[in-house]
């Protein structure tokens, strides 16, 4: 009998081109019944747009959880109070080149405000911070809340390969526009896969 898995991907940050490479991998796998994407779709990648629109419309047709990162969070409260500095320091400006796709005025978050689309921000808007099932909790940061439930964060660089634990997984590998891996870990098998900054398979699952 085959076993139904969840999947877990951790850090995308702009980067649409792993994002398509292992959604391929994942979305189209039949074991797979449900995917959960653990946040930080934004900045730092040249594609956050891209990233945001693809998730978007990967959750009108798959079973997905789409759960919101510090830099979604920071994106929105810059949006909503104009106060670009915080965003800017998480690498927003990337993003903000990404939406504008052109020389960007000297009224930023003018600019900005008006080529993100109401669907996007909607989208973020709706994230939820935490998903919970029966055996695990995952969320962006590592969870702090009691419970001996698996926890599944990412938010924490660990290198090429995901840290895993006994009763957790850290799975931020570093995914950018030109380095670093996507990773995507399978719940209950434990097994993760992951793709290069290009969207390129490395290697096989790997217990």
């Amino acid at each position: 009998m085959t076993t139904t898995e969840t999947a877990f991907i951790g850090d995308i940050h702009g980067n649409a081109v792993a994002l398509d490479g292992l959604a391929r991998l994942i979305l189209n796998d039949p074991t797979v019944k449900h995917t959960v994407f653990l946040g930080d779709y934004v900045n730092k990648g040249a594609d956050s747009a891209g990233v945001l629109d693809r998730l978007l419309q990967i959750s009108k047709t798959h079973a997905v959880t789409v759960l919101r990162g510090n830099h979604e969070a920071e994106m929105l409260k810059a949006l909503d109070t104009g106060d670009l500095a915080a965003f800017l320091k998480l690498g927003g400006a990337s993003t903000i080149r990404s939406y504008v796709r052109g020389p960007v005025g000297a009224d930023v978050i003018a600019d900005f405000r008006s080529n993100v689309p109401a669907d996007h921000v909607q989208f973020l808007r709706a994230m939820p911070d935490v998903y919970q099932a029966e055996q695990l909790v995952a969320s962006h940061r590592p969870w702090t809340g009691g419970g001996t439930r698996f926890r599944i964060s990412a938010h924490l660089p660990v290198g090429d390969y995901p840290v895993i634990g006994a009763n957790f997984a850290h799975l931020d590998t570093g995914c950018s526009s030109t380095s670093g891996r996507l990773t995507a870990f399978r719940w209950p098998s434990r097994t993760f896969t992951q793709v290069d900054s290009k969207g390129r398979l490395v290697g096989p699952d790997e217990p």
